[in-house]
């Protein structure tokens, strides 16, 4: 049930960025005018499937080294890019070169979106943990200092 939760989050997240970035690119360059909105909004929900897929990159049987981390980071990227870009164009989010490179722009911005909020859940756990380490050890000691005298 974690793992569903888990990955439920994490749809809800990337649909979010890639509703941002449906957004700004509809400010500047309104493919909606051309795109019927069920449609449209259909083909965002599968971007953020697709965006989600490839997330299988970071998919390891031990823990990454930071090296290892790293390599799939940017590895995700360009996947990301190389994916999302022409899938995108195909239907019609972005026109020519100017566009492309404002589409891309935007979507390692919502990388390093997420990897900044990732970040951030990621320390607040870790100072939960923690607290958590202090507040037992806490307590094995005041046991000791008990049952010592």
């Amino acid at each position: 049930m974690k793992k569903i939760e888990f990955w439920l989050h994490r749809f809800v997240f990337v649909y979010g960025l890639v509703m941002l970035i449906t957004f700004f690119m509809c400010l500047l360059f309104n493919p909606t005018s051309e795109l019927p909105v069920v449609r449209f909004f259909g083909r965002c929900i599968l971007l953020t499937l697709v965006s989600m897929a490839t997330l299988i990159v970071y998919a390891s049987s031990e823990e990454l080294t930071n090296r290892a981390w790293w390599f799939r980071t940017i590895l995700h990227a360009a996947f990301l890019e190389a994916i999302l870009l022409p899938l995108a164009h195909s239907w019609g989010f972005w026109y020519n070169a100017l566009d492309d490179v404002i589409y891309g722009s935007f979507i390692l911005a919502a990388k390093i979106l997420w990897h900044l909020i990732d970040f951030g859940q990621s320390f607040y756990t870790a100072t939960q943990l923690n607290e958590q380490i202090r507040q037992r050890k806490l307590e094995e000691r005041n046991k000791e200092d008990a049952a010592n005298g």
